[in-house]
């Protein structure tokens, strides 16, 4: 049995939670990856996972087994990069999931970087929805918002100011709303994650002022939103890497500015699962993103400040 070969698939298997995605990420069938479990098991003395039709599930043996064989193939790792002096010169490839929002100001500064290290490569995906890293086999996400509590390692690289705004055509067939309450007259145009997304906040004096925003258009595409913007169909609330190119060639104007939004900034994460050891091509991507995506990066660019 190659015992280092069948600890890595039963890694894989724990982490995904599937022979199959295990053998896929791996580029072996789903029946040699039971196999070599099977021979692990008998290699170990007990069985390492429940089996159902549905899920794997770890026995007791198998959770403390994999605790501590983790720990083993990250050292494993660790030193087979700095072996290859991979440290100094980050490679291989990274894949990497981002909103589909921030797709000209990302891909931007993805070519920035791969100027400066042409061995990292880069599978993009791009969505608005949240992703799971570690069972889709992905190496980082570029997030946006609060996060919630969780096992993943988050660096924050930026940050932008929300904005209330909507089209002049709009505007002059309306109306433009002074304060908080007048929005109850208006199309707002939300997006839609789950429940409480249609509470929009905003200041008033010393106060909070909670809106219940509501309208004939929502989506859970920020780019939808904006492009509904500009067509004129009503207001939307989001940060400056969507409308700022926007509001800076008149297309979009800022409403209410007297009453900003809260929060009045959108912070951006760069998100992964390492734990103890980080690949040296996602440590230096993300070092990168913190220093163009910082304090001084213009939204209202598609390619903004360099790095």
């Amino acid at each position: 049995m190659d015992t280092l070969t069948a600890l890595s698939l039963f890694a894989k298997a724990v982490e995904t939670g599937s022979f199959s995605e295990a053998g896929r990420q791996s580029g072996l069938a789903p029946s040699s990856v039971s196999r070599r479990i099977v021979e692990l098991e008998g290699w170990v003395g007990a069985a390492l996972f429940h089996r159902t039709t549905r899920k794997l599930n770890l026995t007791e043996t198998g959770r403390s087994f994999y605790e501590r064989t983790r720990d083993i193939l990250l050292d494993l790792e660790e030193a087979r990069i700095i072996a290859a002096q991979l440290e100094e010169h980050p490679s291989g490839l990274i894949r990497l999931t981002m909103p589909a929002s921030m797709e000209r100001h990302l891909t931007a500064g993805i070519g920035e970087f791969q100027t400066r290290w042409p061995e990292v490569h880069f599978a993009l995906s791009f969505t608005d929805q949240m992703v799971d890293l570690v069972g889709e086999g992905y190496d980082l996400a570029v997030r946006v918002g609060q996060l919630e509590d969780s096992t993943l390692r988050a660096r924050k690289i930026g940050e932008a100011r929300r904005t209330l705004c909507a089209s002049p055509d709009y505007l002059n067939r309306t109306g433009t709303p002074e304060q908080p309450q007048d929005l109850a007259n208006h199309n707002c145009l939300i997006f839609k994650t789950h429940a409480g997304y249609n509470v929009w906040r905003f200041k008033s004096g010393a106060r909070t002022v909670d809106i219940r925003a509501s309208g004939s258009f929502n989506a859970n595409s920020g780019n939808a939103l904006i492009n509904a913007a500009r067509d004129a169909l009503g207001l939307v609330l989001a940060p400056e890497w969507l409308v700022g190119p926007y509001l800076a060639n008149g297309e979009l104007v800022e409403v209410m500015p007297k009453h900003s939004p809260v929060p009045d900034r959108t912070p951006l994460y760069a998100v992964h699962s390492y734990q103890r050891f980080v690949p040296p091509k996602v440590k230096t991507f993300v070092e990168f993103l913190g220093k163009r995506y910082g304090s001084n990066y213009d939204w209202a660019s598609y390619r903004g400040n360099q790095a």
